[in-house]
C-alpha cells in the first residue's frame, strides 16, 4: 500500500490511529522533561546536553510515529488483499461463468480495490489499475448517477446491504448494464469503514428479458384476438387470475368468479350430465376445447360463453391448473340457434300435414332448443273476444295448469294476451312484477317459471290468428333475440298457415260435393277407416231417395239440384252434431254415426231422418213429396272395413227397397260363435277383476351370453269358474274395443310393479319387469302423468319398467305417439316394439321412433335353424337393431336349437318354454332363486355350443 497522498489524508489516517499519538506524545513529554531538568540543573546536566537531547527526543518521536503509521498501512493493505482473496475464493467460479467481478471499497482513502473478473466487467486492463472514485463515477450513464449516489450513501449510513442495476460506458466501448450487490462492513467501535460486493455483467440478460417480453406481448396480442379472455386455475379448480379484457367482453361482474370453481357460478342452459363430463374431464387433468355454457348477468343479460383449456404442471410433473382462453359467443350462439330454429320449422312443415300437428311438434322443437319448460297454443273462440287453449306441451304439471285454465281467457286492454293480439307485436313477460295478474294466471311461482313470451301469428291481412305462449325456468333480458325468434315464428307460420288454407280449399273442394257441400265418398270412406282404426263404435246409414227421379225429369236439374241442396240441409238438422252427411252421388246419402252401438238409438235416428225427407218439397208455388230408404250397417258388428260396411248398409238398402220403400233396415249378417263369446266374456271381465280371478304369470327373459335373467313379461290369466284358465287371447280382443282396456292396462301395470317390490329390489337389482300396453290406453291424454305418479308413488326406479307395444300402437296417432315415448324415455322407462315383423311399420318409420329395443314374433322363431326363410329374417333384423342401437329380443323360444340359432344370430335375450312357462308369483321367485342351479344344468348346457 503507498504512503499518504496528501496532508488531509495524512491527518484522517492519523486520526484512525491513536496509539500513534500516544507514542509521539510519550516522546515529546520526556524531551521537555529533559529540558527543563537540564534549565534547572546546568551545571549537572551541560549546557548543550539539553538542547541535543530535546532535538534528539523530537526527532526519535517523530520517526516512531512515521515508523508505527506506515506499519498500520501495511496491515490494512494486507486487509484489503485479504478480503479480496476471500471474495475471489467466494466468487471465483462465478465470476469466470456469469461475468462476475469482486470489488472492495475504502471508505477512508476513498479507493477501488477489484478483483480479476472486476476488470473484466468494467473492461479496464489490469496493468491500468483501479480508477479513482471520480473516474469510475463518470463512467455511470448520467440517468443513473444520482441512483447510484443515494444507494451507497443509504447503505453506509444504515449499514444495510444494497443491491442496483446501472447502465455503464465502457471506455471506448459499447454501454453496459451492471447488477451491484454489496455489504457495508465495520470497525471494532461499529463504524462503517468499507463496502464489499461484487458486480455483474447482466446486458445479455436484459437483452433476453426484453425479448421474452417482446413474446410475451406477441403472445398476448394473439390471444386477445383469438379469444375475449385469457384465465387461470390452480390446482383446486378455483379461477385465480381472469384478464382484465373480460370486462369488456361481458362486464365487471364477470370477475367475481374468482376464486371459486367455475360450475358454482350462476349457470343456466346446461343439461347437468354436459357439467358432469365437463368436471370428469378436468378433475382428470385433460384439455378440452370449445366447451359451451351460459351465465345470467346480474343486470338479466344471458350470455353464452366458450372457454378451452389446458392443464398445468411444473418440473416434477405435479397438477398445478388450468389455463385457458374464453369468448363471448352469445351472438353467434343466438343466430345459430335461430337458424337451426328456422330449419326444423321448415322440416317440421315438411313432414307434418296439419296445422294442429305443426304447432304441436313446433313447441316440443323449440322448448327442446332453447331450455323452456313448455308452450301453449291460444286460438280465438269464434264470435268472442276470448281465447282457449289447443295444442299444449311440457313438463307434466304445466301441462296440467294449461288443461285447469278456464275454457275462455278474456282478450282485455290490460291483458299481456290482449296486448300483444291488438299491437300484433311479441311480448316478453320477465319476472312477475310487471304482470302480476298473467304470472298468476299460469302459476309461475308454484311451478317455477320466471318468464314467458307471447308471440302472435298473423295472416295475409296483418290480423292475429292465434298466439303461441312460451314459458321459461329463468328471467333474462334478450331483447334482439327474442325479437328475431318471434319474426321467425309469425312470419313463417304465417306463410305456413295461408298455404294450408289455400291446400284446404282445394282439399275441401276434392272430398266434399261441389253441389251441397257435404263430404263425398273418399272423404266418409276415409273417415269411417280413422274411427274404425282407434275402435269406435259406428253407424253406416246408406239413404237412397224415392220417387227423386220424377222430380228431376218433370221439373228440370236446377230444380232437382235445389231438392238434394235441401235434402242436405234435413240430413244435418236430423242427425246429432258429431255425425256426417255426405253425397257419394246422385239422389245416394250416406250418414256416419259415430260412437254409436245401440240398434235401437240407431234406427230412432234413421227414423228421424225419414221423417224429415218427407216433410214437403215447395218447387214453383206447389208441394212435392219424397220418401228414402235406408240401410244400416254397424261397426264392429258387421266388420271393420269401411268398403265393407257401406257394402253392408248398401245391401240393406236394397232390402228395403224390394220390400215396399220408405223404411229402414239393418243388415242381416250372422255374428260368428268365436264373436259371441269375446263379447260375452269382455261383458264378464269387470267383475272377473273385483273377484280377484284374474292374475299375472311372468315369463322369464334370459340374456345368453351373460347367463342370468335380465327380466320377465307379466302376461294376463283367467281363471274364469266355468272355462278354466284363460288365455288373453280369448278375452282381450273384444275388450280392446270398449274403455275396458283402460282399466285392464292400468290394473296390469300396477300389480307388475308391486309383484317386482315383493320379490326385492335389491335382490334381483338389474331384472326389469315388462307389461304389454294397448294402442288404446296409450292413446289416453293422462296415461303419462298417472305413470309418473304409481312410479312415485311405489318409488319404483323406472330403470326397471319396460313398456312393450306393437308397431300398429306405434303408428296410430304417431306424433302423439313419438312425443309420449319421448317422455317415458326421459323418465327412464323402456320401450319394446312386440310381435315386430308382423304389423305395417316401414324401415324409415322405424329409424325414427324413440325405442329402446325390438322382440321378433314368435312366428319367425319356428324351425330354426333349418327354416332358410324365418333365419334370414332374424338375421336381418338383429343385424338392423345392432345399427339402429336397438336391443334385439325373442320371443317363443321352444327348444335349444332355436336358441342357439338366435343366439348364432347375435340375439342374446330372449324367452320361451325352453327357458321357462310364464309362472305364478310364487314359483317365479323359486324359480329366480335357483338360478345358480340352473346354470349349471341344462340352459348352459345346451347354450354353450353356441358361446
Amino acid at each position: 500500500m503507498t504512503s499518504p497522498n496528501s496532508l488531509s489524508e495524512f491527518y484522517a489516517q492519523a486520526r484512525r490511529r491513536p496509539r500513534g499519538w500516544l507514542l509521539f506524545g510519550v516522546m515529546s513529554l520526556l524531551a521537555v522533561g529533559l529540558y527543563l531538568a537540564s534549565v534547572a540543573w546546568p551545571d549537572e546536566l551541560g549546557a548543550a546536553m539539553p538542547l541535543a537531547l530535546l532535538v534528539a527526543l523530537l526527532a526519535l518521536a517523530v520517526f516512531g510515529f512515521t515508523l508505527y503509521h506506515t506499519a498500520e498501512n501495511l496491515r490494512e493493505q494486507r486487509g484489503m488483499v485479504q478480503r479480496l482473496s476471500e471474495l475471489q475464493a467466494q466468487y471465483g467460479v462465478a465470476e469466470s461463468l456469469a461475468v462476475l467481478g469482486s470489488w472492495v471499497y475504502e471508505i477512508a482513502t476513498d479507493r477501488y480495490y477489484w478483483s480479476e473478473g472486476a476488470f473484466r466487467v468494467f473492461g479496464v486492463e489490469p496493468e491500468q489499475g483501479e480508477p479513482a472514485t471520480r473516474e469510475f463515477f463518470a463512467h455511470i450513464h448520467a440517468d443513473d448517477r444520482e441512483r447510484w449516489r443515494s444507494a451507497h450513501r443509504r447503505a453506509i449510513k444504515r449499514a444495510r446491504e444494497v443491491r442496483i442495476e446501472y447502465r455503464y460506458n465502457k471506455a471506448g466501448r459499447d454501454q453496459v448494464w451492471i447488477r451491484s450487490v454489496a455489504r457495508p462492513e465495520t470497525d471494532a467501535s461499529g463504524r462503517v469503514v468499507r463496502l464489499a460486493g461484487i458486480a455483474q455483467d447482466i446486458t445479455a440478460m436484459r437483452a433476453m428479458a426484453q425479448q421474452l417480453a417482446a413474446s410475451e406481448a406477441k403472445f398476448r396480442d394473439l390471444t386477445q384476438l383469438s379469444s375475449d379472455w385469457v384465465w387461470e386455475t390452480d390446482r383446486e379448480h378455483r379461477v385465480s387470475y381472469i384478464s382484465e379484457s373480460i370486462v369488456a367482453a361481458l362486464g365487471e361482474w364477470a370477475k367475481d368468479s374468482i376464486g371459486r370453481p367455475r360450475w358454482e357460478g350462476p349457470i343456466v342452459d346446461v343439461p347437468k350430465v354436459e357439467w358432469e363430463r365437463h368436471r370428469a374431464d378436468v378433475e382428470a387433468h385433460r384439455p378440452f376445447d370449445n366447451f359451451e355454457y351460459s351465465r345470467l348477468a346480474p343486470d338479466g343479460m344471458l350470455h353464452h360463453l366458450s372457454i378451452s383449456g389446458r392443464p398445468i404442471f411444473d418440473e416434477a410433473g405435479q397438477f398445478c391448473g388450468y389455463r385457458g382462453v374464453g369468448r363471448n359467443v352469445t351472438r353467434e350462439r343466438q343466430q345459430q340457434m335461430l337458424l337451426q330454429i328456422e330449419s326444423e320449422l321448415s322440416a317440421i312443415m315438411r313432414e307434418q300435414n296439419e296445422p294442429e300437428r305443426v304447432i304441436t311438434a313446433l313447441l316440443i322443437s323449440l322448448c327442446g332448443m332453447l331450455g323452456w319448460s313448455g308452450a301453449a297454443h291460444l286460438v280465438q273462440i269464434p264470435g268472442t273476444q276470448a281465447v282457449t287453449v289447443r295444442e299444449r306441451w311440457g313438463d307434466p304439471a304445466l301441462t296440467q295448469m294449461l288443461a285447469d285454465l278456464p275454457p275462455q281467457l278474456m282478450l282485455t286492454r290490460t291483458s299481456v294476451e290482449g296486448h300483444a293480439w291488438s299491437s300484433g307485436h311479441a311480448v316478453w313477460v320477465r319476472g312477475t312484477e310487471d304482470h302480476p295478474e298473467f304470472a298468476a294466471r299460469y302459476q309461475f311461482e308454484r311451478l317455477g317459471l320466471q318468464a314467458a313470451l307471447v308471440a302472435p301469428i298473423p295472416d295475409e291481412h296483418h290480423r292475429v290468428l292465434s298466439l303461441l305462449v312460451f314459458f321459461s325456468p329463468i328471467a333474462f333480458r334478450a331483447d334482439p333475440f327474442l325479437d328475431q325468434l318471434s319474426e321467425i315464428l309469425s312470419r313463417t307460420l304465417s306463410l305456413y298457415l295461408q298455404r294450408k288454407t289455400a291446400e284446404k280449399r282445394l282439399m275441401h273442394a276434392s272430398l266434399h260435393d261441389a253441389l251441397t257441400g257435404l263430404p263425398n265418398r273418399v272423404y266418409l270412406t276415409h273417415l269411417l277407416d280413422e274411427r274404425l282404426k282407434t275402435d269406435q263404435a259406428a253407424a253406416v246409414l246408406y239413404v237412397d231417395l224415392d220417387r227423386y227421379k220424377m222430380i228431376n225429369d218433370s221439373l228440370g236439374h236446377s230444380v232437382g239440384d235445389q231438392v238434394l241442396i235441401e235434402v242436405g240441409r234435413r240430413f244435418r238438422e236430423a242427425i246429432r252434431a258429431d255425425d256426417v252427411a255426405g253425397r257419394i252421388g246422385g239422389d245416394e246419402f250416406i250418414l256416419l254415426l259415430s260412437n254409436l252401438s245401440d240398434r235401437a238409438e240407431i234406427e230412432a235416428i234413421a227414423r228421424r231422418v225419414l221423417a224429415a225427407i218427407e216433410k214437403p218439397f215447395v218447387l214453383n208455388n206447389r208441394a212435392y213429396f219424397l220418401s228414402a230408404s235406408i240401410g244400416v250397417a254397424v261397426a264392429p258388428d258387421d266388420g271393420r272395413d269401411p268398403q265393407l260396411l257401406i257394402r253392408c248398409a248398401d245391401s240393406a238398402m236394397y232390402r228395403v227397397k224390394s220390400e215396399g220403400r220408405n223404411d229402414v233396415r239393418f243388415f242381416a249378417g250372422d255374428i260368428s260363435d268365436e264373436r259371441s263369446e269375446q263379447l260375452q266374456l269382455a261383458a264378464e271381465f269387470p267383475l272377473a277383476l273385483q273377484r280377484g280371478e284374474v292374475d299375472l304369470y311372468y315369463q322369464p327373459v334370459l340374456a345368453v351370453g351373460e347367463r342370468r335373467i335380465v327380466g320377465m313379461e307379466a302376461l294376463l290369466r283367467w281363471r274364469h269358474p266355468t272355462r278354466g284358465l284363460l288365455l288373453p287371447e280369448k278375452f282381450l280382443p273384444a275388450a280392446e274395443q270398449s274403455n275396458m282396456i283402460r282399466e285392464i292396462g292400468l290394473w296390469a301395470i300396477r300389480r307388475a310393479i308391486d309383484d317386482r317390490i315383493s320379490i326385492g329390489l335389491q335382490r334381483f337389482d338389474d331384472v326389469a319387469i315388462s307389461v304389454n300396453v294397448s294402442p288404446r290406453q296409450l292413446a289416453e291424454e293422462g296415461f303419462l302423468a298417472h305413470l309418473n305418479a304409481l312410479l312415485a308413488e311405489r318409488r319404483f326406479p323406472a330403470r326397471l319398467l319396460r313398456l312393450e307395444l306393437t308397431e300398429n300402437a306405434l303408428i296410430d296417432n304417431s306424433d302423439q305417439t313419438i312425443a309420449l315415448l319421448v317422455e317415458l324415455r326421459r323418465l327412464g322407462v323402456k320401450v319394446i316394439i312386440d310381435n315386430f315383423g308382423t304389423g305395417y311399420a316401414s324401415l324409415s318409420y322405424l329409424r325414427n321412433l324413440p325405442v329402446d329395443g325390438l322382440k321378433i314374433d314368435r312366428t319367425f322363431i319356428r324351425g330354426l335353424p333349418a327354416d332358410r326363410g324365418n333365419a334370414a329374417i332374424i338375421q336381418a333384423v338383429t343385424t338392423l337393431a345392432g345399427k339402429l342401437g336397438l336391443q334385439a329380443m325373442a320371443e317363443g323360444v321352444e327348444t335349444a336349437a332355436e336358441m342357439r340359432a338366435l343366439r348364432m344370430y347375435d340375439c342374446d335375450q330372449m324367452q320361451g318354454s325352453f327357458i321357462s312357462d310364464p309362472l305364478p308369483l310364487p314359483q317365479l321367485i323359486d324359480f329366480l332363486e335357483s338360478l345358480p342351479a340352473l346354470r349349471q344344468m341344462h340352459l348352459v348346457r345346451d347354450t354353450g355350443a353356441s358361446s
